[in-house]
């Protein structure tokens, strides 16, 4: 049998992609006290805010894979955004990792996944105002819960 297999270009073009949809949605379903997907693409609102997120994520990615001497054809585009955007769109009442943790008491990998990107967006001078405002509400909520 043959199994299809999907690969990047760039291990670091690859990891900001993961990253294209891992802020938002994972972000904003905790920041919201552990939401599902649905209730974020469904809300006018919210899917603005994952929208922003992700032009956000956008920017910084490819300003970040330029300083590392990336070629054009790993840089993230508004494609990509919108194929995130429409798996969303079908995942239903999908519950994040992030979420996962947070809503049963569990640590959240918020250095990694979050703290991590806009440290980095902070030394590009890129600016990320949704995603930090995100972060800041979940590293308040994961001190609050003793997380």
């Amino acid at each position: 049998s043959l199994v299809n297999v999907d690969w990047e270009l760039s291990l670091l073009a690859g990891r900001w992609r993961k990253s294209l949809w891992n802020l938002p949605f994972n972000g904003i379903s905790v920041a919201m006290g552990g939401i599902t997907v649905d209730k974020i693409v469904n809300d006018q609102g919210l899917r603005k805010l994952a929208y922003a997120i992700m032009d956000e994520t956008i920017t910084l990615a490819n300003t970040d894979l330029v300083q590392h001497g990336a070629k054009e054809e790993v840089l993230l585009t508004q494609d990509d955004k919108k194929l995130m955007m429409a798996l969303s769109d079908n995942m239903g009442s999908y519950r994040t990792s992030t979420m996962l943790d947070f809503t049963e008491g569990r640590p959240m990998e918020v250095k990694y996944l979050f703290s991590t990107p806009v440290d980095r967006a902070r030394k590009l001078g890129v600016p990320v105002p949704h995603l930090e405002t995100i972060v800041f509400q979940i590293e308040a909520l994961q001190k609050l819960r003793d997380l």
